[in-house]
């Protein structure tokens, strides 16, 4: 290499190329000898100093340098004419202090399964849709002749929109949609009602009125109308037969603590009646009401529904002319 350049420019390094400075002994970037030094000594006689090595870990710049490409190998003879796989791109440098450890727990979360509530249908035991079952929604269904998910389209004594029966918290509701006919449901075993309250036995619908009242004492300036009078001092109880339409039929007047409905020998016999027991119930007058005992043997005696009342499997509802029984679904 002519003397004037060797003294004027960088000294390129024998074993990575890199440009180092004027008559470099070494290389800066491998550290390898390059010809600085022998150059030097042809050109120049004279001892010459070296320029000091470079710390390069003292001197390391504060911003991460730009990343040497990698040198693609070359392929063996075996493979030429096959692109070499390409080598993985260096991760980036990393900027700013690592991430501190975290001392939640690295097991995964369980979640507690959710249990499904009970789930209710309904089937028609008695009525032009005997044998039909129903299977509730999980919040409940309506009942109706024209509104609701269970329609009776054909019964005459179902309104458009009867009754509603909604489920919470695991447990089945009935309430009454302010029908003509009314929603009925039947009791274990005995049941309290209020005066004018109603009630169903096999096809017949009675009402218990109450305790009937002595008239007054007569006042000569007064008139009166004929009928039987009530003896003084003794309480008379009334319970009427509800015909069609809401008129009212046969009705009994008596003090006896109790009156019965039934097939024979009862206060209010019916014997061709299928739906009754010999005995079927029992009417106890109360002071605010009268106690309805259930005497049937599983035919059923039903109350009216006012408001709304909760439900079980096994219980039954007359609606319209239909008799439903609720279910306890898997």
């Amino acid at each position: 290499m002519p003397a004037l350049l060797t003294k004027n420019l960088g000294v390129v390094c024998p074993s990575c190329d890199f440009l180092n400075v004027v008559a470099a002994v070494r290389c800066m970037a491998c550290g390898s000898a390059t010809e600085g030094s022998a150059v030097a000594a042809r050109t120049d006689p004279s001892p010459r100093l070296q320029p000091p090595q470079m710390d390069f870990a003292a001197n390391e710049p504060t911003t991460p340098a730009a990343p040497i490409p990698a040198v693609a190998p070359s392929a063996p003879p075996g493979l030429k004419g096959r692109s070499a796989p390409a080598a993985a791109p260096p991760p980036p440098p990393s900027r700013g202090p690592p991430p501190r450890p975290t001392f939640q727990s690295s097991a995964p979360t369980q979640t507690a399964p959710q249990v499904a509530g009970p789930k209710f249908g309904l089937t028609v035991l008695a009525g032009p849709a005997r044998g039909q079952r129903f299977r509730l929604a999980a919040t409940g269904a309506q009942v109706g002749r024209a509104k609701g998910a269970i329609l009776f389209p054909d019964d005459p004594f179902i309104s458009p929109l009867h009754a509603t029966l909604s489920v919470r918290d695991g447990k089945l509701f009935v309430r009454d949609e302010t029908s003509t006919s009314g929603v009925y449901v039947s009791i274990n075993s005995t049941e309290t009602i209020p005066a004018n309250g109603t009630f169903c036995t096999g096809l017949r619908l009675f009402r218990f009125i109450g305790a009937v009242e002595p008239a007054e004492p007569w006042n000569k300036s007064d008139l009166l109308v004929y009928g039987a009078t009530v003896p003084n001092g003794q309480i008379h109880y009334a319970v009427e037969e509800v015909m069609l339409g809401d008129r009212g039929g046969r009705c009994l007047l008596s003090p006896g603590p109790v009156l019965t409905v039934g097939q024979g020998r009862c206060d209010f016999s019916y014997p061709n009646d299928e739906g009754l027991a010999p005995r079927h119930c029992e009417i106890s007058p109360l002071p605010d009401g009268a106690m309805i005992r259930d005497l049937s043997g599983g035919l059923g005696t039903y109350v009216r529904v006012t408001g709304e009342r909760p439900l079980k499997a096994g219980d039954r509802l007359r609606v319209g002319q239909q008799t439903l029984q609720v279910e306890a679904l898997s």
